[in-house]
């Protein structure tokens, strides 16, 4: 132990010079006391890696081959088979309109006339230019006659014969091109009647008496008597289901004691860019007069035979553009992941088509926070 040498001072500072004392000793005996890392005792070993990760809980499914098959409900509306949107072939003003919605039309019938204030001065000029054409065609033909009497007594030579029967031929062309004229104005004239061109009803009115409308615009709806048929739009996820459908049974609300059998007759190749939905018809087979155009029904698809496995979407996960499930097994209580390959979107789930075969408990919750080989504590019975 070394030699601690101190020197006394003065009194008054007493209080420092026993602090500096206590410092000194503590370092002293620390400087004493230290041992070799041969005689210092062994540590107790702290590894947190070396404590069991504990069980994450889990929920899960059971999957069940065919307990979610059943039927696809679509609301729809009764629609005609043939619907005819009829517009004049030429542009104008509307005079008058003579059918009403829900009237009864024969073929032939008039269901509206234009305003031909615009068409009658046309056709008279028309005519004007006939009478002249006919007058100029009548002199060539004189003048044709004359020439050609001279030239037999030789008076003229065979040029100016030839000459009048170019500008007769000439005349006569005229003649014909004013009389084709005409006729198309007066076409127009007919044309300025709206006639129905088969028998129907009056489902709408898209122009009143009085509107200018254009050539071909839609002034009068009609319905053909007869065909009837749904109108349903298809969401994007029943597409598949509908179009696998083996069956469909229609029941309109103001028909409720009624059932209709359907099959499916027309569906849209793209989805409308607003309710991002299918338009489809639908074929009646036993429609009746009780089933009235317009009426509001429920059609009920039922699905395909084949048993489907369905998942929940949480259940899904994707890696490398692939969709796989958590599987747990039930001896070893770990989980390991299944690629899996999907069908229909259901109101449930989706339809697992390959990679299930049916009895697997799969995760429904923490599906992205699982690692291959994890332990799992299973939360609850895991519900089918």
């Amino acid at each position: 132990m070394k030699t601690l040498r101190m020197t006394l001072r003065p009194c008054g500072q007493g209080p420092v010079l026993a602090a500096t004392l206590a410092l000194v000793l503590v370092l002293a005996s620390s400087g004493c006391s230290k041992t070799t890392g041969a005689d210092a005792p062994a540590s107790a070993p702290t590894d947190t890696r070396a404590k069991a990760e504990a069980p994450r809980p889990v929920r899960t499914v059971r999957m069940t081959a065919g307990a979610h098959d059943g039927v696809l409900v679509l609301p729809a509306e009764v629609r005609p088979r043939f619907e005819q949107r009829l517009g004049f072939r030429v542009g104008g003003k509307i005079a008058q309109r003579l059918v009403e919605v829900g009237q009864r039309v024969q073929p032939g019938q008039v269901l509206a006339v234009m305003d031909s204030a615009d068409v009658l001065p046309a056709i008279a000029a028309q005519r004007s230019q006939v009478d002249a054409a006919r007058t100029d065609e009548a002199l060539q033909q004189a003048e044709l006659g004359r020439v050609r009497e001279l030239r037999e007594k030789g008076f003229v030579s065979a040029a100016a014969l030839d000459r009048q029967d170019a500008l007769t031929q000439a005349a006569v062309a005229r003649h014909a091109a004013a009389r084709s004229q005409l006729a198309q104005v007066s076409n127009g004239l007919n044309f300025q009647t709206l006639r129905a061109d088969r028998a129907g009803v009056v489902v709408g009115v898209d122009a009143e008496a009085g509107s200018v409308v254009a050539a071909g615009q839609s002034v009068v709806r009609i319905a053909q008597l007869g065909e009837k048929e749904f109108a349903v739009a298809v969401p994007e996820r029943s597409v598949a289901a509908l179009k696998a459908a083996r069956g469909m049974v229609a029941r309109a609300d103001a028909v409720p004691a009624r059932t209709y059998e359907a099959t499916l007759r027309e569906l849209a190749p793209s989805a409308d860019p607003v309710s991002r939905t299918y338009a489809a018809r639908l074929s009646i087979r036993n429609a009746d007069d009780a089933l009235a155009w317009g009426m509001s029904a429920s059609v009920r698809v039922a699905l395909a035979d084949k048993p489907s496995l369905v998942v929940p979407n949480s259940a899904l996960y994707t890696r490398d553009a692939t969709p796989r499930v958590w599987v747990v097994d039930p001896a070893s209580q770990t989980v390991r992941r299944v690629a899996v390959t999907l069908g229909a979107s259901r109101d449930e789930g989706v339809v697992v088509t390959q990679g299930l075969e049916g009895g697997e408990l799969v995760v429904t919750a923490g599906a992205n926070l699982l690692q291959p080989g994890q332990k799992v504590r299973l939360v609850e019975a895991a519900r089918p």
